[in-house]
């Protein structure tokens, strides 16, 4: 693979980038798999084929730059309409080349991000093609590197996991929670999964790599405990994994990674971790695969705001993670809140009752179709941040915030500023309470809005806009409503500051008791009465399972009702308890039937 400046592209210091566009690479790649195929499909212990490890790919080499401009042009079919996105004057694709960020236009640098994540299905499709010539019957999996979703997924490489799904039968994930100085807390971990699931398209996904012990020899920072182990295999199983691969089963005896990994010593002992391997398998066979319950709001997340937002920024001395930060503190939130929360594409928001959009900064006209029809149907939108800034060509709307939704806003953005960022949110429940702002705020005049909440200067930081069906007004938020499940209208309400980046930052109690507050007045529930107690429900194929996770050193208990199941649980320090209900009958974890739990 080449570099931009035309050099050899050498890649990471663990491995290489290869020009997978070449002629003939991908024809040695694609025999590879042929004959790989045709050696192992008959094997009884064949599972399937894991075609592409981590995937990455950069290169500028010719072959790569030609599939780069056949690419724009299914985009943008003639020079013409390139040139005018773009601010240049080619006159025919073949002149086109790849640019870095110039002033006028992002463009250049935002088609080539799309364009790489779509390159590795490109050639991942071959591949999967070449295995499918000699074996119909067996699964072809491929994997990536935590979720996209979230800070610990890899932009660079690059990583697109829902892209991935369109190419093979199952997508898999390497997870890694313990690195060298650092530890994922609980909520990154479930972030992780709640969006890997998401890309499956819903179904489920493969741990392909799960982290065994230390990563390698001078790095006993990353030692897994037991207790860790099990933690980790079963936010997996709770988030929809349907299997995982223990990487690896012996420690590594050569390489960079020398006396790395393992359930077993380097003397093929066993370890503390394989015992915790043995239960996590029995405790699997008990609940088969889960399916999560659907919940009640949903966190939005499209990459192509992750890509402008980098853009928009890399000149500058900001945060290039800000969007992905903001979506974690949003779901961080409802985490600490014990709010069940899903992590969505926008078109998949129908059904949720409350959807968050934080800084989405790209919005079309379709999306602001689906939008205004979902709040219609009596949908609430959450906004923060900066919003509907710009279509997919970059170029700024004409009406702000929300261009094509802008109608649906309830509010005119006039200026932004970064002064005077706390405001006070009264609540009927909760009295008042000062809420700090984050960032910078959007300074706006209300249109047919209404405002529920001011900054200190006056100018509206909290704005809702009712509309749909239900009772005018009664969209359960503000000083005197409160929800009524069934009978509100749909609302956009708009907070004028980077809320959630803030929660992500500093996980300030203000920010918390807001949310809280406000989620609340619209009817979304908490899951348990404890917070230190984390609850994921699910269907499996033995019914209703529910997983218990305790992150403290101290015994929790907690109170759990779910409109059929009402009980006190119970959960060990960092332990995870499990419940599987046939019908209305409980079952413990040694699968010994503890009767029918009374309310």
């Amino acid at each position: 693979a080449v570099e931009v400046e035309g050099h050899r592209e050498w890649g990471q210091p663990s491995f290489g980038f290869l020009n997978y566009f070449h002629p003939e690479v991908n024809r040695l790649i694609t025999e590879h798999f042929r004959r790989t195929a045709r050696a192992y499909r008959d094997s009884p212990a064949l599972l399937g084929y894991d075609v592409f490890n981590e995937t990455m790919f950069r290169s500028f080499d010719p072959w790569t730059m030609e599939e780069f401009r056949s690419w724009l042009r299914e985009k943008y079919s003639t020079i013409g309409r390139l040139n005018a996105v773009w601010e240049r004057t080619c006159t025919d694709f073949a002149q086109v080349r790849y640019e870095r960020h110039k002033w006028m236009s992002i463009m250049p640098e935002a088609d080539y991000a799309a364009f790489r994540k779509e390159a590795v299905t490109r050639f991942l499709r071959n591949w999967c093609d070449a295995v499918r010539q000699e074996d119909k019957d067996h699964r072809i999996i491929a994997d990536n590197i935590h979720s996209m979703v979230t800070l610990c997924g890899d932009y660079d490489r690059p990583q697109d996991d829902y892209r991935l799904r369109q190419a093979v039968d199952e997508i898999g994930m390497s997870f890694y929670p313990k690195g060298v100085g650092t530890l994922m807390e609980p909520a990154q971990r479930w972030q992780i999964f709640e969006g890997m699931f998401d890309a499956s398209g819903r179904e489920g996904f493969l741990i392909s790599e799960m982290l065994t012990n230390i990563q390698a020899l001078f790095n006993p920072d990353t030692a897994v405990r037991p207790c860790e182990l099990k933690q980790w295999c079963m936010e997996g199983v709770a988030h929809g994994a349907r299997g995982l691969i223990y990487w690896m089963w012996r420690p590594f005896r050569k390489g960079l990674q020398t006396l790395g990994r393992g359930l077993v010593d380097y003397r093929n002992r066993p370890t503390e971790r394989l015992a915790a391997a043995e239960e996590i398998g029995r405790l699997i066979r008990e609940t088969g695969q889960v399916t999560p319950v659907r919940a009640e709001a949903a966190i939005v997340y499209e990459d192509i705001c992750e890509d402008f937002q980098r853009l928009y920024t890399q000149a500058y001395d900001v945060d290039q993670n800000l969007y992905l930060r903001s979506v974690y503190g949003a779901y961080r939130a409802m985490f600490d809140l014990n709010i069940g929360c899903d992590i969505v594409r926008l078109r998949e928001i129908p059904g949720y009752r409350v959807v968050i959009l934080t800084n989405h900064i790209v919005l079309d006209e379709a999306d602001a179709v689906l939008l205004r029809a979902y709040v219609e149907a009596g949908g609430i939108l959450i906004i923060d941040g900066k919003f509907g800034i710009c279509g997919r060509t970059s170029l700024a709307h004409q009406r702000l915030p929300g261009g094509p939704f802008y109608p649906m806003m309830g509010e005119d953005l006039t200026d932004s500023d970064y002064e005077g960022l706390t405001f006070t949110w009264t609540d009927a429940a909760s009295g008042r309470i000062p809420v700090k702002g984050c960032y910078g705020r959007e300074l706006v005049s209300v249109t047919d809005g209404e405002v529920l909440a001011r900054f200190e200067d006056g100018y509206p930081a909290v704005v809702r806009r009712s509309a749909g069906r239900g009772t005018a007004g009664s969209t359960g938020c503000g000083p005197a409503d409160h929800c009524n499940a069934g009978n509100h209208a749909g609302a956009v309400i708009t907070v004028n500051t980077f809320l959630w980046y803030g929660y992500a930052l500093t996980a300030d109690e203000t920010q918390a008791a807001f949310a809280k507050a406000l989620l609340g007045d619209l009817g979304v529930r908490t899951k348990g009465s404890n917070p230190a107690v984390k609850l994921k429900a699910g269907t499996g194929q033995k019914g209703v399972v529910l997983f218990a996770f305790n992150y403290t050193d101290e015994e929790q208990e907690t109170e759990y009702e779910d409109g059929q199941h009402r009980m006190t649980i119970s959960v060990a320090p960092q332990e995870v308890e499990i419940l599987l209900w046939e019908g209305m009958r409980e079952r413990t974890d040694s699968g010994t039937e503890a009767g029918e739990k009374e309310a």
